[in-house]
């Protein structure tokens, strides 16, 4: 049995408000049964300096540490090379119905582009961009969605 997992991008320029649209976004999903997974993409080292003894395990060296409670698992794996996204999806269940990714504007995946005025109005050059979410007006023929139009875009998503 074939099972197919759809996978979408959100890409945008630091603080353009990617985070923020997508915990909206995941909340609303939630809220009509749709599981998500999200692999967040990012550039600045982790930290693992906190005062959780996961942390402290971590930091004093350990190849992997996996934080295990009733309701919730972290896992700290440190890495000879980034893995790349492929390698990622292959350790997401198969019980999503949707994966989530910030960044990865490389990748071929449709791609939701997040736009605000203060980091830029420039459009980033990437391949598949279907959608766009923005504080200001778009002259484009691709869907344009406001920040505030969360169930619009939801059902954007759903639609695919």
């Amino acid at each position: 049995m074939l099972l197919i997992v759809k996978i979408i991008s959100f890409i945008g320029r630091h603080n353009s408000g990617k985070t923020t649209l997508l915990r909206r976004v995941i909340e609303k999903l939630r809220q009509t049964g749709f599981k998500v997974a999200v692999i967040k993409h990012t550039s600045h080292v982790l930290d693992t300096d906190g005062e959780h003894d996961s942390d402290l395990l971590f930091s004093a060296g350990a190849e992997m540490v996996c934080a295990v409670s009733p309701a919730l698992s972290i896992h700290y794996l440190r890495h000879e090379r980034e893995p790349d996204l492929q390698e990622i999806l292959t350790q997401i269940p198969l019980t999503v119905d949707l994966i989530i990714t910030e960044g990865y504007k490389k990748e071929a995946y449709p791609k939701i582009e997040v736009l605000r005025q203060v980091t830029g109005i420039e459009f980033i050059d990437a391949e598949n961009i279907i959608a766009r979410v923005s504080d200001f007006t778009i002259d484009d023929d691709l869907p344009c969605f406001n920040f505030e139009e969360i169930e619009e875009l939801c059902r954007f998503i759903i639609s695919l």
